[in-house]
């Protein structure tokens, strides 16, 4: 495949071409097209590197070419540009990954051209491109590392939210040598589509571990929470390796949860069971991430061992403000308790949505107003402010 090569499919030539403008401001070579037969022969005998896609088409739709795009095997990364709600964005995103694409970017119009150059300039061939290769080689140069976001009981008493820390959620992040430091939004996209979730994985649960066993070597008795996905509930021994290096580094399974982040219906839900119900078995907790936001989500608290349940940052965020918001809140609250689930509300913003969640009687909550993710060394400083 060429390099810096830019396919732009959009039904309005002025979009297309100034998009094409601005790609090439960038440092790219970009072609508009305003039809999908337009973007089929020139996609295959051009190669392009990067192709931005408008959803709504009036020969055929977005949905279809990306479709067509993964049947064909595409490597392109993949933008998408569209004047739908962020919610159709975001589940033609996860279409599209869940095919196998490379969906590196989504940008909703009317779009300001800065935004698509800070996005292209980004994803431009060099030394500071974000792809599959680069990527490894940053696992291998030990670029990556964790922060770390305090979870507060919210049902204890006390002014000073260090007395009430009862965790960590170990979020990773990316040291890049010239754009700094990188979020898993830019990476972990082209980390699924290039099917390396075990390697992330593996890499998160190695840096926790090791943190784990530097606090607890220092006294300090505190869980930390490590994300993975469903794509990693594949292999029968994945519990097995994880309390072999938890044995390893002499850190009890009882002081990690893991998180899964996808609420939508497993591949193989026998196997998830598997894994999940044996993980508990061996004493780890089970929290499920992002609840409410999934048509699964139920479903899945119904048959898998869950020990605690996370309300989406979308409902918490406007419980402060909005009524349907705090009831549904409320509802997911009581829903947990009744099922015996230590509740969580993660995105807390503000001083509202803090009074609103600790009133419903939610147990636990971490977000921005309580403190954004700190440095190992930050976290450590955090969790010894409790003993003062």
């Amino acid at each position: 495949m060429s390099n810096n090569k830019i396919l732009v499919l959009d039904d309005e030539p002025a979009v297309g071409q100034l998009i094409s403008r601005i790609a090439v401001h960038c440092g790219f070579t970009a072609i508009p097209v305003i039809t999908a037969d337009e973007f089929d022969n020139i996609r295959g005998d051009w190669q392009p590197s990067i192709i931005v896609l408008d959803l709504q088409m009036p020969d055929v739709d977005g949905i279809e070419i990306l479709r067509k795009l993964a049947e064909a095997q595409s490597q392109a990364q993949i933008i998408i540009m569209s004047g739908f709600d962020e919610k159709v964005i975001q589940s033609a995103r996860h279409l599209g990954i869940e095919r196998g694409l490379k969906m590196i970017a989504t940008i909703q119009k009317p779009f300001r051209a800065d935004e698509l150059e800070r996005v292209l300039i980004g994803l431009r061939r060099g030394s500071d491109v974000i792809d599959e290769a680069s990527i490894r080689a940053a696992i291998d140069a030990n670029a990556f590392h964790l922060v770390y976001q305090p979870k507060i009981d919210l049902q204890k008493t006390g002014a000073n939210p260090t007395h009430r820390t009862v965790g960590f959620e170990a979020l990773l992040r990316w040291t890049h040598a010239t754009r700094g430091i990188i979020a898993p939004a830019d990476f972990l996209p082209i980390m699924e589509a290039a099917g390396m979730m075990d390697d992330v994985t593996d890499l998160v649960f190695s840096l926790a571990l090791q943190q784990q066993r530097i606090w607890r070597n220092r006294g300090i008795q505190t869980s930390i929470a490590v994300n993975i996905s469903a794509q990693n509930l594949h292999a029968t021994d994945f519990t097995d390796q994880l309390v072999a290096r938890c044995r390893e580094c002499e850190v009890p399974p009882e002081s990690l949860i893991i998180e899964l982040t996808e609420t939508a219906a497993m591949i193989d839900a026998a196997m998830a069971m598997d894994i999940l119900t044996r993980l508990r078995l061996k004493g780890f907790r089970l929290s499920i991430d992002d609840f409410g936001t999934g048509y699964s989500s139920l479903v899945q608290l119904h048959l898998l061992p869950f020990s605690e349940l996370k309300i989406d940052r979308a409902f918490i965020r406007d419980c402060g403000s909005s009524r349907q918001s705090e009831i549904i809140v409320k509802t997911m609250i009581d829903l947990g308790k009744n099922l015996g689930l230590a509740v969580v509300a993660e995105g807390i913003e503000d001083a509202s949505a803090l009074q609103v969640v600790r009133e419903l009687g939610c147990d636990y909550g971490q977000g921005f107003y309580v403190s954004r993710p700190l440095s190992a060394e930050a976290a450590e400083q955090w969790i010894r402010g409790a003993r003062d």
